[in-house]
């Protein structure tokens, strides 16, 4: 009963973010000091023409309005995937489990303080994202949702005038991060990260590179510990870094995402997406993954799945 009431608030709370997300932040209310001093700072460090800038702007509108979320990474529903490998090696018993299943991701973030930590620079933001993979049409097997994993994050955003390779840097993150799926004994899976993240620009096409270093945990005495790592061999297969690409043609919007472990006997994963206008703030959504870790579940093993919906904010 417990898992059924989780993964149902898992579904309400996507259309929240649906809600929340599609606000737009009214212009008519007058600015606080707090807002004033960190847009000009923007001003002075971004330039107008860049959409990370614009993207920023409206993040940090949050800071007037104590019940803000703002969108964190991308929001989306497919209510339509095939995936051609369903991973049954982690279950004990005989599941079946259908090709076919519903995909969606709910993500925001929340401004922690509105005062910047280093003079005029440096934002502190929470997030949070939740990715499930859901059995919707297995009613044999009373639709499970088959996994969700949970990544609450804490993040300071600064912004930069710097330049590489003759692109501009804007932004550059440093974040903890912890993932996990909540799933008991042997389903279990976690780990904690902290990261860097470095966006660059060069005209409409974007780039962040997004190394990490996992916190190490202890073995585990027994399977069914609750305490110890989950999966020591993870970074075997999610790699040390994660790049993407993007690249925006008029109201079209193109990505692609690399994990790569840097070895002979690499086991990363590549996921291409593609959105499109559809109505209003609804855009429509291709999502292609193959490789290994599309959910923490399934971190070791390799899969191939195409999905189709829709999408609630853009990257940028």
């Amino acid at each position: 009963m417990f898992n059924r009431f989780h993964h149902t608030c898992s579904i309400l709370c996507f259309f929240i973010s649906f809600s929340v997300c599609s606000q737009q932040p009214t212009n008519e209310e007058p600015k606080s000091q707090d807002l004033q001093r960190i847009e000009k700072n923007l001003d002075e460090t971004l330039q107008d023409t860049s959409l990370i800038y614009k993207r920023m702007q409206e993040e940090l509108k949050a800071y007037d309005n104590t019940f803000a979320l703002v969108p964190h990474k991308i929001n989306y529903i497919l209510p339509l995937t095939y995936q051609d490998t369903p991973n049954y090696t982690p279950y004990s018993d005989n599941r079946n489990l259908m090709h076919s299943e519903v995909k969606f991701q709910v993500s925001f973030k929340v401004p922690v303080t509105r005062q910047t930590l280093f003079e005029d620079n440096g934002y502190l933001f929470f997030g949070y994202t939740s990715r499930s993979v859901w059995q919707a049409f297995n009613t044999d097997e009373s639709s499970p949702f088959r996994d969700t994993n949970h990544e609450p994050e804490v993040m300071l955003v600064f912004t930069s005038k710097a330049e590489m390779f003759g692109a501009r840097v804007p932004a550059i993150t440093a974040g903890f991060s912890h993932q996990s799926n909540g799933q008991p004994a042997e389903l279990s899976r976690s780990w904690n990260r902290l990261y860097l993240d470095v966006v660059m620009e060069y005209e409409d096409f974007y780039l962040s590179f997004k190394p990490w270093w996992r916190l190490p945990e202890r073995e585990k005495r027994d399977i069914n510990d609750v305490k110890g790592d989950d999966n020591p061999d993870i970074d075997d297969y999610y790699g040390y870094f994660e790049l993407r690409a993007f690249r925006k043609i008029h109201d079209n919007e193109l990505s692609i995402m690399l994990r790569n472990n840097l070895r002979s006997d690499n086991k990363g994963a590549i996921e291409l997406n593609y959105s499109y206008p559809f109505h209003k703030k609804v855009r429509g959504y291709v999502q292609v993954f193959h490789g290994y870790g599309e959910t923490l579940l399934d971190y070791n093993h390799k899969n191939t799945r195409i999905g189709i919906g829709f999408m609630l904010n853009n990257w940028l």
